[in-house]
């Protein structure tokens, strides 16, 4: 086991490296600057963080050392050469849904590295395709509703929920949040709900990991199917 001193030491030499590595990326751009993209990636391959304080900021970037999100740290990465790239330019990149960035499979595996490239299936299949899972199954929901003339409930999602995970989100919020050792939100009913982003990305993981061992194979590929269906749309 490291003592307290070799765990700093660690720590400094990696966070060293990752600063390197962002002065090697700023010097890539800065030499040819039509290839950010790639340069970008190869650089997400080399880095040594799985979570970092960026300004007083946590960040995760792999869930449950699992899922990564390359998006984040692209994010991150491209914020230190923002003077360089036009920011409308990697926003519209970062945002593109694409399942490899814009480019073909082959060549995303290769710049990212498999290992990671295997982590960034996680955070799609996990996170990405999750999302798009509920908002369906809650769309499903609501026409059904209007279909059979009955009014509108605000319960759609936590219907879905239930549908999909067998319970209701607050108290499947409850356990994940138990389970991880998420800090409960704030006091006081305006926070009630209030999550970060991250939690909420987590909590979605952790929500794909429960749907997978309690359905059959059959219903976890329909139901893939319908997340991936409503990516698309």
């Amino acid at each position: 086991m490291l003592s307290n001193e070799q765990k700093k030491f660690t720590y400094e030499a990696t966070a060293r490296k990752s600063c390197a590595i962002i002065s090697r990326l700023k010097s890539q751009i800065d030499e040819n600057g039509k290839n950010w993209k790639l340069s970008v990636l190869e650089t997400i391959a080399e880095w040594p963080l799985a979570t970092e304080t960026v300004a007083g900021r946590d960040i995760d970037y792999l869930i449950a050392g699992e899922a990564f999100d390359w998006r984040l740290l692209a994010q991150r990465l491209l914020d230190e050469c923002s003077s360089t790239i036009e920011d409308e330019a990697w926003w519209e990149w970062l945002y593109d849904p694409a399942l490899f960035a814009g480019f073909a499979e082959p060549e995303f595996m290769r710049a990212v590295g498999v290992d990671k490239f295997r982590a960034h299936l996680s955070y799609f299949y996990g996170v990405t395709v999750e999302q798009s899972l509920l908002v369906s199954v809650e769309e499903e929901i609501i026409h059904i509703r209007v279909a059979s003339g009955r009014e509108l409930s605000d319960r759609s999602l936590e219907r879905a929920h239930e549908l999909l995970y067998g319970n209701t989100r607050d108290q499947l919020w409850e356990v994940f949040r138990l389970e991880a050792g998420v800090e409960p939100a704030r006091s006081g009913s305006r926070h009630k709900g209030e999550h970060s982003l991250a939690s909420e990305d987590a909590f979605t993981y952790w929500l794909f990991k429960l749907r997978m061992e309690r359905s059959d194979p059959a219903k976890i590929a329909s139901d893939t199917r319908k997340g991936l269906a409503k990516l698309e749309r």
